[in-house]
């Protein structure tokens, strides 16, 4: 099956348009829905840093591949930050994957343990919290959160991004 666009080999088919696309055309329409969609709503401006959520998972890196791009060509700046929950063994392989991602990007990018925001792990929050019937997933969302918050004030973000 031949792209749609350009003639080579299609690695894609869209369901909704009945498009086929070759890996490059298909990664160039994602960059341009997603610079139309943030000029439609105003979400980037002239001279903003963005704070780029990046957890070593395909949706944030594949945001943080695409605001890279356009951050080439448009007027805006990019910082990845990463958050570790603290977890012996969970994050170790992600938190390389992203370290690896940013330097091929060259974007600056920081990591901001629970242990040095909140003084504990995660794994230490749940071990006082046996008792109550806050689950993981809570506790954790809202340390995650208060985290992203805190990143985007030490680096004087103007945008927080993540790719959920």
């Amino acid at each position: 099956m031949k792209c749609d666009r350009c003639e080579n080999s299609a690695v894609y088919s869209r369901k909704y348009s009945g498009e086929s696309l070759c890996s490059d055309c298909f990664s160039n329409s994602i960059l341009r829905k997603t610079a139309k969609t943030i000029s439609k709503y105003n979400m980037i401006q002239n001279n903003e840093l963005i704070c780029v959520a990046v957890s070593g998972g395909k949706d944030s890196l594949a945001l943080l591949h695409v605001l890279s791009k356009m951050a080439k060509n448009h007027n805006f700046r990019i910082h990845a930050v990463t958050i570790d929950e603290g977890i012996p063994g969970y994050r170790d392989e992600a938190m390389s994957i992203v370290k690896e991602f940013c330097a091929k990007l060259g974007v600056e990018h920081t990591i901001y343990p629970y242990k040095e925001l909140f003084g504990l792990t995660l794994d230490e929050s749940l071990k006082q919290n046996q008792d109550d019937r806050l689950s993981s997933c809570s506790i954790c969302g809202t340390f995650r959160r208060r985290a992203m918050d805190h990143a985007a004030k030490q680096i004087d973000a103007d945008v927080v991004a993540t790719g959920h």
